[in-house]
């Protein structure tokens, strides 16, 4: 095998393993968050989360809260969520599981000194999954 059909191959891989380990997470953030955690074990973030259906915001708030330490900012009726908070992939992950989530999107705030910028996508908006 040559390096460039080995370079695709195990792209191809890389690419099932993220949709298979994170399937509701946008594989554009699992690359950039990959990239930023080399210099940073948690890099600052602002998440969004795209709930399938209208939640209890309270439920939602503990959840959060209890496994994050930070709250939520709810919009569209409780089924888009911002959170922003230095990130790693095992709290994509908590979200993730503990979430009726459809997907999950972010956005890199900077090292620590950002503050949230708040909602930047739009529940139509086409992810790359």
């Amino acid at each position: 095998m040559d390096g460039i059909s080995d370079i695709v191959k195990k792209f191809d891989e890389f690419e099932k393993s993220m949709k298979d380990g994170l399937p509701k997470v946008d594989t554009r953030l699992i690359i950039d968050m990959l990239h930023r955690i080399k210099k940073d074990d948690s890099p600052m973030y602002t998440i969004e989360i795209f709930l399938n259906d209208r939640p209890d915001t309270n439920k939602i708030k503990t959840i959060i809260e209890e496994g994050l330490g930070v709250m939520p900012a709810f919009y569209d009726h409780g089924t888009h969520i911002v959170v922003a908070h230095r990130f790693n992939l095992q709290m994509l992950e908590y979200l993730s599981n503990n979430l009726n989530v459809e997907k999950i999107r972010g956005t890199f705030t900077g090292g620590g000194r950002g503050a949230s910028i708040g909602p930047v996508f739009e529940r139509d908006d086409q992810a790359d999954y």
